[in-house]
């Protein structure tokens, strides 16, 4: 009986905390001296790095490792699949480089964390090859330049985000193209006067909105003048929580507002759950319920509130989306079930045998 594996991830907190290295054999279509590619990758940002080999000896792998890690920083361990010994020929030829380091090993060919690096490995095969054909050439050597780009600025489903993203914290950017600048303007840019010209032009438009943004929030405080605890409000009743015979506004008090000016309002019911922002609300110009007029002790929805209050009972929130011919005369139907004719909000139905 075949077995499954039982997998135990590996899991990185921290950049560098684990280094992974492998190699992608291009013997067979080596370009000038170059055979082999180095695929260096941090195993908690996923940001990779790639560098052409004329072989796989593990002074020349140091020699790329240790121009990485003095850019980036060394890890604290390094992992490789091809072989503990291989690795521990690397480390030290590393210290040799660099006395001062210090790392050391790990498992080697462990599925479990040096698939994701394998993964990167097609990924990349896959990239230079289109980037071959797009661009009529062998040499790779060059092309796995832009392959690393392209590989770090993608999205990547296990991090929620591109490794560029996740190692420097914005997104990668490709000079103008990255701006917000029309690409008509950018083709005609030659110099940074130009630049300069051309976003000295666009400001009056940027200020343009900051100053209607300024007087949209300045006309909102002239009109919806901030409430203050005891103060009576009318609240809308929206129309499916209320009779045809009810107010549209039911009346409150304010008994709490909260630093993001958020307003707890209490009726002669109870106290409503939730709360309300400003524009949710009127301002009464007297007081007309007073604090020993509403009742503090419960929390009860607007739909209750609104029925306790309602002389017809309101009307609540009952309808059905039936559909078909004389669907609605079982329990399954709301209405039926509440004893209920439906109405025109439920369904168009012309066969409902409950209107």
């Amino acid at each position: 009986m075949t077995k499954g594996v039982v997998v135990k991830p590996i899991l990185s907190t921290e950049f560098s905390s684990r280094g992974q290295v492998d190699l992608i054999d291009m013997q067979s279509m080596s370009y000038r001296t170059f055979k082999w590619i180095m695929v260096y990758q941090d195993h908690l940002t996923k940001f990779c790095v790639l560098r052409p080999l004329t072989s796989k000896r593990a002074a020349e792998v140091a020699f790329q490792l240790a121009d990485i890690f003095l850019l980036l920083g060394a890890p604290v361990i390094l992992q490789s699949d091809n072989g503990s010994e291989f690795t521990a020929q690397i480390i030290t030829e590393l210290r040799s480089l660099w006395p001062e380091l210090s790392i050391v090993h790990g498992k080697p060919r462990h599925p479990q964390s040096q698939g994701s690096v394998e993964r990167t490995n097609g990924d990349i095969k896959d990239m230079l090859v289109a980037w071959m054909s797009d661009n009529n050439s062998t040499d790779w050597a060059t092309g796995i330049i832009f392959v690393h780009f392209s590989k770090n600025s993608a999205y990547h489903a296990g991090i929620k985000r591109s490794p560029y993203a996740a190692m420097f914290g914005v997104n990668t950017r490709v000079g103008l193209m990255s701006t917000s600048l029309p690409q008509e303007i950018i083709s005609c840019l030659q110099s940074e006067q130009d630049l300069i010209t051309t976003l000295w032009h666009q400001l009056p438009a940027s200020e343009s909105q900051r100053q209607q943004a300024e007087r949209m929030v300045k006309r909102s405080r002239t009109e919806l003048v901030a409430g203050e605890i005891g103060d009576n409000i009318a609240l809308p009743i929206p129309l499916v929580d209320r009779g045809r015979g009810d107010p549209r506004n039911i009346l409150g008090v304010i008994v709490s507002r909260s630093m993001n000016d958020q307003y707890r309002v209490a009726t002669k019911s109870g106290i409503l759950k939730g709360s309300y922002s400003r524009n949710q609300f009127d301002i009464c110009p007297e007081r007309l319920l007073k604090e020993s007029d509403i009742n503090n002790d419960i929390e009860i929805s607007l739909r209750e509130a609104v029925i306790k209050s309602s002389f017809s009972g309101g009307q609540g929130f009952v309808k059905c989306s039936c559909n078909g011919p004389k669907k609605c005369q079982t329990n399954r139907c709301k209405c039926f079930k509440s004893k209920q004719l439906c109405n025109s909000r439920c369904h168009n139905s012309l066969n409902c045998v409950n209107k």
